[in-house]
């Protein structure tokens, strides 16, 4: 056996690793996104505030780009955005492309600022909601898909923001274990600050 024998074997054993890594986070999104959906399509089909309900699949969209960063985030926003497509009447991909773009920014916005706090992350998906509900109208209109902006858009970004919000305090830990992170994550980088000189270890 020459030494880089050994070697090939290591390196071979991380990427199973890794690629199981990546198939279980793939297999528990695939829920906790199915989950949504279902709750989505069913039981907030009935429960409703003021005729507008809760926007889970841009919850978990937004809670991706939080937990996950913008890069890896912004893919899972758009494989939830398509899946959503398919049961909306406005043409396909325009919640995918919102979903992105919002998830993206706020991914990219709050990188090294999220600290994982319930108050935290429930004001950013407020936030997240409403810009990605706001996207999603603009994008249609661009696109012809006419009635998405009207007087009604305010009370509909005002109210599913704050379901959202409300339910990101249960949705979180679920993206949270999805993507894998621990439970007191923050892609924070937390640099201890440097010890004097002058300090006797």
């Amino acid at each position: 056996m020459t030494a880089s024998q050994p070697v090939q074997s290591v390196l071979r054993r991380r990427r199973l690793l890794a690629g199981g890594s990546v198939a279980m986070i793939g297999l528990r999104l695939i829920i906790v996104y199915l989950f949504a959906l279902l709750l989505q399509l069913t039981f907030f089909s009935q429960v409703r505030v003021a005729g507008v309900a809760p926007e889970l699949p841009a919850l978990v969209a937004i809670l991706a780009g939080l937990f996950a960063g913008p890069r890896r985030g912004s893919v899972i926003a758009f494989c939830a955005g398509l899946m959503w497509d398919v049961y909306l009447s406005t043409p396909l991909g325009l919640a995918a492309a919102s979903f992105v773009i919002v998830a993206y920014t706020l991914g990219g916005i709050t990188e090294d600022l999220f600290h994982d706090t319930r108050l935290q992350t429930l004001l950013l998906v407020f936030v997240g909601t409403a810009a990605m509900v706001t996207v999603y109208a603009l994008l249609g209109e661009v696109v012809g898909q006419r009635g998405l902006i009207d007087d009604r858009l305010p009370r509909v970004v005002l109210i599913a923001s704050g379901w959202n919000a409300l339910l990101s305090l249960v949705a979180a830990p679920a993206v949270r274990w999805a993507v894998g992170s621990g439970p007191a994550r923050s892609r924070t980088r937390r640099h201890e600050p440097p010890a004097s000189p002058l300090k006797v270890r």
